[in-house]
């Protein structure tokens, strides 16, 4: 009977290390089973998407209105009709002026207000590459945690079989009254790691509701799997030119550099007069009607005014250039980070799965099969419990940080891996 109990201790044991627990059961219509469920979910309801959605709406009816002639000006004047002598004869002056952008002024403008719609748009996409990548590492957090207490959950169940045994075998005087009181212990301490899990997976729903813009304690689906990485490790020089194609932060550099670009030509250009023509009526007291045309231009003689908007335009463009150096240097470093991360995690991974947990589980069998013979103790058997414990949960962890390196390759060149 003695060892029949202890091949139930060892076939569980078994389990716990090929599986990672029994799932629970999918709530219909809940978010978080998969991380496309959270993340369509998290693009959906974000109020900081509407928010930089509706400044790019701003932006492009400003760029609507910046391709367009200002209001005309109405002018209405008064005067009397030269005369030497006789009754006050009244004149009046009706006109309309126009100012006409020349020297391409006008589509200048509407240039550099397109650059910045093109801006706003990069902004757009920047903030949902950055929210989704939020979401990817919350649902790793939240697929992590879940499956760490319910490992943990199993090796409870396993303590509880093995203070069982030592009970058992103390009362038959074959085994020692510490082996009793630690496996008493051994329960009391995978409590605490239980409790200590689950405020791990609250916390990380938490984070993932927050991201999803819903109440913190809104019930979530239980996690299923995590996505999968990518076969070969890709090349930072690929992912290089992929993230210079479709980095939104790249994108949005080019565009404030064009935006730049056309406020220094227009800041050039400001030497040169626009125009100024007007037409209108003269209208009499005691007289026939007339017209009246008119042309005025404003004389460029503030020269200080405008050397200092040519030098405050080349440096808003010298600086956006430098900024877009700077930052294809920052994406430059953080995806050669990133590849390594993966790389090292994947690694970490493979061997804790193909390895050390087979190698754990059989240096288990044979402090079992010791212990069975009276030549072990207790202490021996739950120390190798503890390190095919850990392993699983280091194997959890290497699989959140894998994930982790995928996310920020994948914000980093702006599209999927």
């Amino acid at each position: 009977m003695f060892s029949a109990r202890h091949a139930a201790v060892a076939l569980a044991l078994f389990t716990l290390a090929s599986s990672p627990g029994p799932a629970a059961a999918q709530q219909t219509g809940l978010p978080g089973a998969t991380v496309a469920s959270v993340l369509a979910l998290g693009r959906q309801l974000s109020p900081e998407l509407r928010a930089i959605a509706l400044e790019r709406d701003a932006a492009s009816a400003r760029a609507d209105g910046a391709g367009r002639l200002d209001d005309p000006t109405f002018r209405a004047m008064s005067d009397e009709v030269d005369r030497t002598s006789g009754p006050r004869i009244n004149k009046t002056y009706l006109s309309v002026e126009q100012e006409f952008p020349l020297w391409g002024k006008l589509d200048l403008r509407h240039s550099a207000a397109l650059a910045a719609v093109d801006a706003a748009r990069g902004r757009e996409q920047a903030t949902a590459a950055e929210l989704d990548e939020k979401i990817k590492l919350a649902f790793a957090r939240y697929y992590t945690a879940t499956r760490a207490l319910l490992v943990n959950r199993d090796v409870a169940r396993l303590a509880n079989a093995m203070a069982k045994v030592a009970k058992e075998r103390y009362a038959q005087n074959l085994g020692a009254q510490t082996d009793a009181i630690t496996a008493e212990a051994e329960i009391t301490r995978t409590a605490m790691e239980t409790a200590r899990l689950e405020a791990e997976r609250r916390t990380a729903a938490a984070r993932l509701n927050a991201l999803l813009a819903r109440s913190p304690a809104a019930p979530l689906a239980e996690p299923k799997e995590l996505r999968r990485l990518p076969p070969p490790e890709p090349s930072l020089a690929a992912l290089l030119d992929r993230a210079r194609a479709a980095n939104p932060r790249l994108f949005t550099a080019s565009a404030e550099i064009r935006s730049a670009v056309s406020e220094r030509q227009l800041a050039a250009k400001a030497w040169y007069p626009n125009l100024t023509l007007g037409a209108g009526a003269i209208q009499r007291d005691n007289g026939p009607a007339g017209y009246t045309a008119s042309l005025a231009f404003k004389i460029p003689l503030q020269w200080g005014v405008k050397e200092a908007a040519e030098r405050e335009a080349a440096a808003k463009l010298g600086a956006a250039q430098q900024r877009q150096a700077q930052l294809e240097a920052e994406i430059s470093g953080d995806l050669e980070q990133a590849l390594a991360a993966l790389a090292a995690a994947r690694r970490i991974g493979d061997l804790t799965r193909k390895q050390l947990i087979p190698q754990l589980i059989a240096a288990h069998n044979a402090a079992l099969v010791l212990y069975r013979r009276d030549q072990g103790t207790l202490t021996a058997m739950l120390d190798a419990e503890h390190r095919i414990h850990q392993a699983q949960l280091d194997l959890l962890r290497a699989d959140s940080e894998a994930q982790t390196a995928l996310a920020a390759i994948e914000r980093l060149i702006g599209a999927e891996l």
